[in-house]
């Protein structure tokens, strides 16, 4: 990963570890990794694995995107928030919250129809 990018990680990592209001060592504990390896990446001093990312993202309820990719679009973001919303409901619920979005989905459709005739 080139110099800038590590740094946008290292920032992305650290305000989310923040918002979590997570130390650098719970974080570490959590994701299984030193808190050394945590410092050094919110520093752009190291640039971390696939299985590290991974482990981090999970912990601090990211996307691996949102990690990397500092200029994701607001869609974008939406998207991942999406998904990791799917991600964090039972694996039982998940077909009920489906179902809901969608017909939530459809209300909306229905509104923007018509405010677009007023």
């Amino acid at each position: 990963m080139p110099i800038d990018d590590l740094t946008a990680l290292g920032e992305a990592l650290r305000a989310a570890r923040k918002e979590k209001n997570l130390t650098q060592e719970q974080l570490a504990d959590e994701a299984h990794v030193s808190t050394k390896q945590i410092a050094d990446i919110e520093k752009a001093k190291r640039n971390p694995s696939y299985v590290i990312l991974k482990a981090l993202a999970k912990v601090v309820h990211l996307s691996l995107d949102s990690l990397i990719f500092s200029d994701l679009s607001p869609d974008e973001a939406g998207q991942n928030e999406m998904k990791l919303l799917y991600m964090k409901c039972p694996p039982e619920m998940r077909e009920t919250l489906l179902q809901h979005t969608r017909g939530f989905t459809e209300e909306l459709k229905e509104l923007s129809k018509k405010l677009e005739t007023k």
